[in-house]
């Protein structure tokens, strides 16, 4: 199978800052559902934070590799054929926190700091 990439020489920083940006903006969103936490908000937040979290690799692939895959299907194995393991980590575990919640019954609090503390970790490796 071939997987969607992205890099063109010369369009990747640029591919890069829309991916940041993108990324900055739903955070500044998950934030703001924040200091009133309703359990009713839940799905949003992990929904939201898995979403800034692809926009966070895509940019962290770029900045690091000078590409990033399209899509979310196999991104684990795309950073592990990177090298990036423990991102590829984050990353499913994000996942799984977002189709449990989504799919599966209601996340509590706990699901919601977890999946923002997988965030935390994306952000850091893309930002490092």
């Amino acid at each position: 199978m071939r997987e969607t990439l992205l890099g063109i020489q010369g369009e990747s920083s640029m591919l890069a800052e829309g991916h940041r940006r993108a990324a900055e903006g739903i955070e500044k969103a998950i934030v703001k559902l924040q200091p009133d936490f309703d359990s009713g908000v839940a799905r949003v937040v992990i929904e939201s934070a898995w979403g800034a979290a692809f926009h966070w690799i895509a940019f962290g692939c770029e900045t690091k590799h000078q590409q990033h895959k399209n899509d979310h299907s196999r991104l684990g194995r795309f950073l592990r054929d990177r090298g990036e393991k423990s991102t590829a980590d984050s990353w499913e575990s994000l996942d799984l926190i977002r189709q449990g919640g989504w799919y599966g019954s209601e996340p509590d609090l706990v699901a919601v700091q977890r999946g923002l503390e997988f965030l935390a970790q994306i952000r850091l490796w893309a930002t490092q």
